[in-house]
């Protein structure tokens, strides 16, 4: 598991303006961990590379290990569908986008259980 700078944690959350519950549901943890990690209690964690990639800083920079948050961050690529997803998240209405990603969290959380259609013989 890899080393965090709660301060570091703490101060990227701040200046993005994102909360410890928020985070910890964008990275799949839970609240009091994203807390534990500010606070120091708890040090490490395998989630280093989500956190990171939610605050865009080097996983690097987050554990301590440069002062500069952009080393070692590789470009994102897109796929032409994910490019175009992302047109279209942006051309919607901002009411109509809460909509649409309540819908998407739905079916993405659908992965973990079985589909009954795949199961049938």
């Amino acid at each position: 598991m890899a080393t965090i700078r709660g301060d570091r944690l703490e101060k990227l959350m701040a200046d993005r303006q994102i909360s410890q519950s928020e985070l910890a549901r964008r990275v799949g943890l839970k609240q009091p961990s994203i807390g534990r990690l500010i606070s120091g209690e708890t040090r490490s964690s395998s989630a280093l590379i989500e956190l990171a990639r939610e605050l865009s800083v080097s996983p690097a920079y987050l554990a301590g290990e440069t002062d500069d948050p952009l080393s070692e961050t590789a470009e994102v690529t897109l796929s032409s569908e994910e490019r175009e997803w992302l047109d279209l998240f942006h051309r919607v209405q901002p009411k109509d986008r809460a909509a649409a990603l309540h819908i998407l969290r739905t079916l993405a959380s659908r992965h973990h259980r079985p589909d009954p259609e795949q199961s049938a013989p």
